[in-house]
């Protein structure tokens, strides 16, 4: 199975390069506001967090120190008569004096921002035709890490880019690739 899900990931990753961005078209993103506070320690991430409560251990620190937290990623999903599915969220930023970084969430990583994502079989990360404005969005935080915290008082700005793809319940082989992104702020205040 985890093959027939990399095949479809590559699959609509193959078609959003192909058939240019459809950037904001079927899927609008947004990230909940406020600046994102670095915190300078080691973190806890979803994934850390649900495989630990299944497993009954403790939790493992896996987010390098330093790290910024996006409370919640929210959709906004334009054709609400289609399943979407959301394949890879991509943050990128660039502290001051650093080099470009980005965290990447796919596959399981991905399924554990959001609890009915975790629960469904298979642990896909996708909101079923019909889905409600309000109950599209997650409920873990994002947390990024490896930010030097050298600097005291700097904001930085980052990208949020969502990969994914649209499909017709009634047709399954119509399926519609999209690339949506967003903005956000974050720095430090020691």
């Amino acid at each position: 199975m985890k093959t027939v899900k990399l095949a479809l990931v590559a699959l609509v990753l193959a078609s959003i390069t192909s058939c240019g961005s459809g950037e904001g078209t079927a899927v609008q993103v947004s990230v909940s506001s406020n600046i994102k506070w670095t915190v300078p320690s080691k973190g806890i991430s979803c994934y850390s967090n649900k495989t630990g409560l299944e497993n009954n251990t403790t939790p493992e620190k896996d987010v390098t120190e330093a790290y910024f937290a996006i409370p919640t990623v929210s959709f906004q999903i334009g054709d609400k008569t289609k399943d979407t599915y959301i394949s890879l969220i991509k943050i990128m930023y660039t502290p001051p004096n650093g080099s470009a970084q980005e965290c990447a969430f796919a596959d399981e990583n991905l399924a554990a921002l959001k609890a009915s994502w975790w629960s469904s079989t298979n642990k896909v990360a996708y909101f079923p035709a019909g889905t409600a404005d309000n109950a599209a969005i997650t409920d873990c935080s994002i947390k990024c890490g490896g930010i030097s915290v050298d600097i005291a008082n700097f904001t930085a700005s980052g990208t949020v880019k969502i990969y994914g793809y649209q499909v017709d319940p009634n047709d399954p082989e119509a399926q519609e690739g999209f690339v949506s992104t967003t903005y956000f702020t974050y720095g430090t205040q020691f």
